[in-house]
């Protein structure tokens, strides 16, 4: 059969056949992949890669071509995960180093302002603060001196996961920026802490953090390292607030 005959026949059979999306062909070619050494002639009237000087690339050169390029972005999402993985293992330690030096602490007045330092320290924060109150009364007991309306307490009653992302006029924003170096932050979280008392989960204080980058804390952000952070501040706290038992209530 001539060329030309070969091509008609071809054509005239995908008239004739159903109409296939590129997933089903590149199915077929995959299950079949000596489709082209038995039907060269079917390449005939394909365009192929060129060069920029015009010039056709082999079929096994652009392929090798696009191997390489999906290599390199496998290699690129290695290096991403690799570099992810090493930064979580910092902050474990990091963790792991803060508490060992919580638990030694038995001043009730010590633990919140030891916690505040560290976890402002080790994270490179501009600002940390660790709020905390007696429940039955609502009256803060730290940070000594300074005066706290009640809608810092109602607003943590009402958090169930920390808040994270722009400022937006809180009433601890103004105390939090005055423990920043520039007096300003952009971005914070809002870490609730709840104990139980008598049987029943309550909040009794907030863990703070603030920054002047306004990326450091973003509504999208996951907040489960946040937790594990509020959570072992909560257990060096306990330590010293008996009864109250300070945990993070998920």
């Amino acid at each position: 059969m001539s060329e030309h005959n070969v091509n008609v026949a071809l054509h005239e059979a995908l008239d004739d056949a159903p109409m296939m999306n590129a997933a089903e062909v590149i199915t077929y070619l995959q299950n079949h992949p000596d489709f082209f050494v038995e039907h060269a002639e079917a390449l005939a009237g394909l365009p192929l890669p060129t060069t920029r000087d015009g010039n056709v690339v082999s079929m096994a050169h652009w392929q090798n071509n696009v191997l390489r390029e999906k290599a390199d972005q496998h290699q690129v999402r290695l290096e991403k995960l690799l570099a992810q993985a090493a930064s979580n293992q910092q902050n474990h330690d990091k963790l792991l180093h803060l508490v060992s030096s919580w638990l030694g602490l038995i001043d009730a007045n010590e633990v919140p302002l030891q916690i505040e330092s560290d976890i402002r320290d080790a994270f490179r924060l501009d600002a940390t603060q660790v709020i905390v109150w007696n429940e039955s009364t609502r009256a803060i007991y730290h940070p000594v001196g300074q005066a706290w309306s009640d809608n810092v307490v109602i607003f943590a009653n009402s958090l169930r996961a920390p808040y994270c992302g722009p400022c937006k006029g809180f009433e601890i924003e103004t105390a939090l920026a005055k423990k920043s170096p520039t007096g300003q932050i952009a971005s914070l979280a809002i870490v609730p802490l709840w104990g139980t008392v008598g049987g029943a989960h309550v909040c009794v204080g907030v863990l703070l953090l603030g920054d002047a980058d306004a990326t450091r804390f973003t509504p999208d952000m996951g907040t489960h390292f946040l937790q594990s952070i509020a959570h072992l501040a909560g257990s060096a706290l306990s330590r010293v607030q008996s009864p109250v038992h300070l945990t993070l209530k998920n």
